[in-house]
């Protein structure tokens, strides 16, 4: 099964090379701009999620643990931006902001007493955290600019 970040790698393909035929409607661009965005934050999490220390060091985990929460922090309020959205669309968008926003807060709450009982501990927790995050994450990105509409 494809992953999401696959899954948007070939939709950004499609879209580039119509881009590149110079094809691409107009309407597009803002779905390419979305999708770009997206890879790259898929990317960024992915790599925390690789290289989190295997370690009881806590100043190894700590700061990696600021790097992926200072990250996290930033879809909180980053790039709120797409087509003006009617009333019921802008109530979806108020909804996903405190939804992502509630999430991103219970698990920094999971985290404040975290104690590396093993190495393999902190590895696991934040790969937990980024993939509790991340499809909360992703509705929220879809409520401001929907790129499967690009598809249809």
């Amino acid at each position: 099964m494809a992953t999401l970040l696959s899954q948007y790698q070939e939709q950004q393909k499609k879209l580039l090379e119509t881009l590149d035929a110079g094809k691409l409607a107009q309407d597009k661009l803002l779905a390419l701009q979305e999708l770009n965005y997206r890879i790259c934050v898929l990317q960024t999490m992915q790599a925390y999620c690789k290289s989190a220390p295997v370690s009881t060091d806590l100043r190894q985990i700590g700061y990696h643990y600021q790097l992926v929460v200072s990250s996290l922090r930033s879809l909180l309020s980053e790039r709120k931006f797409g087509p003006k959205a009617d009333e019921k669309g802008m109530k979806q968008r108020e909804a996903a902001v405190k939804s992502l926003e509630d999430v991103f807060t219970d698990q920094i709450r999971r985290f404040q007493s975290f104690k590396a009982s093993s190495p393999e501990l902190y590895r696991k927790s934040v790969q937990a955290m980024i993939n509790t995050v991340l499809p909360v994450w992703v509705t929220y990105r879809g409520a401001y600019i929907n790129i499967e509409e690009a598809f249809a």
